[in-house]
């Protein structure tokens, strides 16, 4: 069984795990999970407007989920993960000087998703104002991202025709993605706990 034929007899799977995946996805990793559920939304796997909902719910429960701890947490967890401290260095200027622009577009720039949250609840940022910018922002983001995907599987469709096996490229690049992202964290934890002896 190829898996074209795979991904589409596991149909019912799709619909009872493919959104609950969306949300962690989006809640965890992000673009990757919720662009590869925006292709599944083109090819009728799973509904479009459910998808959004999820992506932009687990988004914010992300965001907030670091601004809380950023507000109760502030420096202790900077020191405990040190990739976030580096990150924190890079962003605490623009935190002082920007932070309303900061709290909505943060999850647009790669690698400030979540220390900017963390660093605006350190800095005292309204609790009230972020949880506002944060939903519009996150729902304008899901909305973007699981539109890109469905554009993307609407353009490989034009381009090539009925695409028979993009399943099988989409799920190679996710690995691979999802390969890289581990490799990076192994290397960060690895050199961090280094430091540390």
């Amino acid at each position: 069984m190829d898996l074209h034929a795979l991904v589409y007899s596991t149909s019912p799977q799709w619909s009872q795990f493919g959104l609950p995946l969306v949300f962690a996805g989006a809640l965890l990793e992000g673009e990757t999970v919720v662009l590869l559920a925006g292709v599944l939304c083109h090819r009728g796997l799973l509904p479009l407007e459910w998808t959004v909902v999820l992506a932009a719910a687990g988004a914010f429960t992300g965001d907030q989920t670091w601004f809380h701890l950023g507000r109760r947490y502030g420096l202790r967890a900077l020191s405990r993960f040190p990739w976030l401290a580096r990150r924190a260095a890079q962003v605490r200027p623009w935190v002082e000087q920007r932070a309303d622009w900061i709290a909505a577009t943060s999850r647009f720039v790669y690698g400030t998703r979540t220390v900017a949250p963390l660093l605006l609840g350190m800095h005292g940022y309204p609790s009230p104002r972020f949880l506002l910018v944060n939903s519009f922002s996150a729902l304008l983001w899901a909305v973007a991202v699981v539109g890109a995907g469905y554009l993307v599987g609407a353009g490989a469709e034009q381009l090539f025709g009925r695409v028979r096996h993009i399943e099988q490229l989409l799920l190679v690049v996710g690995g691979l993605m999802l390969l890289r992202w581990w490799l990076r964290r192994r290397e960060t934890g690895g050199s961090s706990s280094e430091g540390g002896k």
